[in-house]
């Protein structure tokens, strides 16, 4: 399997391991299966309902086509990457930062899909495309800007210092954090997650103190708030345009 260095925007790379196309495939098959025994219950239940056949026609149409037109886009939507066909096999997607795929991403996969389906062209762009691509990735996947990878992964972002700030009028509070460096703060986060495990609020109160005292801060907020408060900020920092 390809292994996948992503480099971040704090001096780290994250490894991670590329699903191959047994992989995809398989998953793709259980999704299939799913989706039929789907269609199967719905079939069923329109047989056994005593309503006008043109009612049942309507309703057997509209609840087949909208569950399986967007099952994909949904799933993985709701299930943070995955469907029960990859949770199955053990991959999943994520964005090429290594966090979950945006809604625009999504978008995209589904729509990718759409041209890549297996009953228009029997999959001859979806293959062709993992098998081509570096990281195993399908042509939604490039465009979208995603990866397929294990959920065994070897690194991942929450052991760094990225913190996924997802507001849009986030507002920062201390821009002093850039005086510290990629290593101090991965430091500082380190003795926080430790803190934290260990509920040792003596070291989260020392560490927060430490780093008031040398970027010359003046807050109430509570220790671990500011800590957490201090990640968010250096992530907005560096990571907006």
């Amino acid at each position: 399997m390809a292994a996948i260095k992503i480099p971040t925007a704090f001096n780290i790379d994250l490894e991670f391991e590329a699903s191959d196309i047994g992989q995809r495939i398989g998953a793709w098959f259980i999704d299939l299966l799913v989706r039929g025994a789907y269609l199967c219950l719905v079939l069923v239940v329109v047989s056994n309902v005593n309503w006008p056949s043109d009612g049942k026609n309507i309703f057997a149409f509209w609840s087949i086509l909208i569950p399986i037109s967007f099952y994909f886009l949904l799933m993985e939507m709701f299930m943070r990457g995955q469907t029960p066909g990859k949770k199955a096999v053990g991959i999943k997607v994520v964005s090429l930062l290594g966090n979950p795929p945006s809604f625009s991403q999504h978008m995209i996969r589904w729509l990718f899909r759409i041209l890549e389906t297996p009953v228009i062209i029997w999959g001859v762009v979806p293959l062709v495309s993992i098998i081509r691509s570096k990281y195993n990735q399908r042509l939604g996947d490039l465009v979208a800007g995603t990866i397929v990878v294990n959920t065994k992964n070897k690194s991942k972002l929450s052991d760094t210092i990225f913190r996924e700030v997802s507001q849009t009028d986030y507002q920062p509070h201390f821009p002093q954090i850039l005086r510290l460096s990629d290593k101090d703060l991965n430091k500082v986060k380190e003795l926080m997650d430790l803190a934290l495990k260990s509920n040792n609020q003596e070291l989260s109160a020392k560490v927060a103190y430490r780093v008031r005292d040398v970027l010359k801060i003046e807050t109430e907020m509570e220790h671990v708030q500011f800590l957490e408060t201090l990640l968010n900020d250096y992530n907005y920092y560096v990571t907006k345009d």
